[in-house]
């Protein structure tokens, strides 16, 4: 139960339409085969390049190999605004049982506009509907916007990582179940 072994769609159904800050309409859905070659063009054109621990890669055939890797296993969903390619969230299987560890990556220009927000929102509730335990990610502790993000998911810090290099968030959905959120 809860482990992630290979792809699986999100319990989500076939897509959730949420609204930004300005509330303007995008589509978040679990990645399809179709959007292959749109999101590596995403990735080949995303700034900051290695913006997260090296992720995402910096050449086209490494963002290739990247992909080939991670669109295999674990949960992909991608965020589309006006029918283009906005954003891709992933949780990919760990050593440790039942944990994914959660990345998200949206277009330059839709930051600060509450995309990355409710699209965590919509990731976590696909892991907690895959029957995961929880979520692990790292952090740069400078990076205040992406920490703002994590923690409106539901991410919370791992006290003795705080002032480490990169700082680690969880959330343990064992801890919340039951209660309302």
């Amino acid at each position: 139960m809860g482990t992630i072994t290979a792809a699986f769609t999100p319990k989500l159904g076939e897509a959730t339409t949420l609204r930004d800050k300005a509330g303007v309409p995008f589509v978040v859905r679990a990645y399809d085969p179709r959007f292959r070659d749109e999101l590596q063009r995403f990735y080949e054109e995303f700034e900051p390049k290695r913006a997260a621990q090296g992720l995402p890669p910096s050449h086209p055939e490494r963002i290739r190999d990247w992909l080939d890797d991670v669109l295999g296993k674990g949960i992909n969903l991608i965020a589309l605004r006006h029918d283009e390619l906005a954003g891709h969230a992933l949780v990919m299987p760990t050593s440790r049982d039942g944990i994914g560890e959660y990345a998200i990556f949206l277009r330059e220009d839709l930051r600060g506009r509450g995309v990355g927000s409710e699209f965590g929102r919509v990731v976590v509730a696909a892991a907690r509907a895959n029957d995961l335990r929880g979520l692990w990610l790292t952090v740069e502790p400078g990076k205040r916007a992406a920490i703002r993000t994590y923690e409106k998911a539901g991410f919370r810090f791992i006290p003795q990582t705080v002032l480490s290099v990169e700082a680690e968030m969880e959330i343990d959905f064992t801890d919340v179940e039951g209660k309302d959120e």
